[in-house]
């Protein structure tokens, strides 16, 4: 299982916008989950987002280091 790092990138605003996985040991680039921008920026919302793209990552057989 790889271990991917998790980094979170926001607007000019301060709107989460992506979550971009890369993995641990190469640095190479894994997949990134994009904020859907239909969706209220709140805290509530943002943790929900985290949870389901962590969720697809290690589905996907990764390892998300926090």
């Amino acid at each position: 299982m790889a271990k991917v790092i998790p980094v979170e990138y926001f607007d000019k605003d301060g709107n989460l916008t992506t979550i971009s996985f890369s993995n641990e040991e190469t640095g190479k680039h894994v997949v990134d989950a994009m904020w859907d921008p239909r969706d209220e920026q709140t805290s509530e919302n943002r943790a929900k987002f985290r949870q389901w793209a962590y969720r697809i990552v290690e589905q996907q057989g990764h390892e998300v280091l926090e």
